[in-house]
C-alpha cells in the first residue's frame, strides 16, 4: 500500500520470510500505517533517514538488519534491530557536518578486536563514530510488558548515569582499538529512550544529563545526543554536548 513512497522500509520487510511468526517484525504493517496515524509518521522519518544513505552504506545495514527483524526479545522487543537502525542518523549527522568518505565499519572477525560503528574523513582528519542506543529501564520494561501502572518522574536516577556513563567508556574504548595513528576526532552518537515515553519531562532530563557532563565530563569524546520526536516533543539544546533535534 505504501511500497512507493517507503520504498527502502519495504526492502527490510521483504527480507522476513514468514511475516507471520510471532517474532518477525512489520506485521500487518499495510494496515497498521493505514490506521495509525502516529506510526506512519515515524516510518516516513525513518525512510527519509535511509534514503540520505549512499547504496553501499544502506546495502550494509540492510544486512546488518536482518538477523535481528525476526529476534524479538520477551521484555524489550525488537531492540537489537532498532539500535542498528539508528546507524543511518549517525551516518546522516555526519554528512550534514561535511564528512567524505562515510561507510559503516564491518565487525571484526578477530575475536576480542572491537571496532566503531562509521567511519569518515574531515579537513583531513579521521572521524570514528560509535552509536550507542540506551534504552528503557528494567523496571520500565517490565512494566510495559506486563501492562502494569508506572509513575513518570520529572529527573532521572543513578541508575540511568550509570548505563549512560558506560555506553560512552565503552564506545570510547571501541574508537581507541580502531583509529590510525594520525589525528582523530571520537563521535559517541547517542539515542536516548526514556522510561517517560511521551516525552513530558525531556526538557528536565535533557537539562539534568547537560550538569551531569559538566561536573563529569569525558575528555577527547565529542558527546551527539539525537533528541528523538515524542508527543511531547520541542527542541532541546546542551552547553556540554551536542542535540540533534528530530523535525517532520
Amino acid at each position: 500500500m505504501f511500497r512507493q513512497e517507503m520504498s527502502r522500509v519495504y526492502e527490510l520487510l521483504d527480507l522476513i520470510t514468514d511475516p507471520s511468526e510471532p517474532c518477525a517484525y512489520f506485521q500487518d504493517f499495510d494496515n497498521s500505517i493505514r490506521d495509525e496515524p502516529t506510526k506512519k509518521k515515524v516510518w516516513f522519518a525513518r525512510e527519509r533517514e535511509f534514503q540520505q544513505l549512499d547504496s553501499e552504506s544502506w546495502q550494509f545495514l540492510r544486512n546488518e538488519a536482518q538477523p535481528y527483524l525476526v529476534a524479538r526479545d520477551a521484555r524489550r522487543g525488537w531492540h537489537q534491530l532498532i539500535s542498528i537502525l539508528n546507524q543511518a542518523r549517525a551516518h546522516n549527522y555526519l554528512s550534514e557536518e561535511g564528512c567524505i568518505g562515510i561507510h559503516i565499519i564491518p565487525k571484526s572477525k578477530i575475536d576480542g578486536k572491537e571496532t566503531p560503528d562509521i567511519e569518515g574523513m574531515l579537513n583531513g582528519m579521521q572521524i570514528l563514530c560509535e552509536v550507542k542506543t540506551v534504552n528503557i529501564s528494567d523496571v520500565e520494561a517490565n512494566r510495559r510488558k506486563n501492562g502494569g501502572v508506572g509513575t513518570t518522574v520529572s529527573s532521572l536516577d543513578e541508575g540511568f548515569f550509570k548505563k549512560l556513563t558506560s555506553d560512552i567508556f565503552k564506545a570510547k574504548s571501541q574508537i581507541d582499538s580502531y583509529k590510525g595513528k594520525g589525528k582523530v576526532r571520537s563521535i559517541v552518537f547517542v539515542v536516548l529512550n526514556f522510561d517517560d515515553f511521551l516525552g513530558e519531562y525531556k526538557t528536565d532530563y535533557f537539562g539534568h544529563i547537560d550538569r551531569h557532563l559538566a561536573v563529569n565530563p569525558f575528555p577527547c569524546i565529542d558527546i551527539v545526543f539525537y533528541n528523538q520526536r515524542t508527543a511531547f516533543h520541542c527542541g532541546v539544546s546542551m552547553q556540554n554536548a551536542v542535540v540533534i533535534n528530530e523535525t517532520g
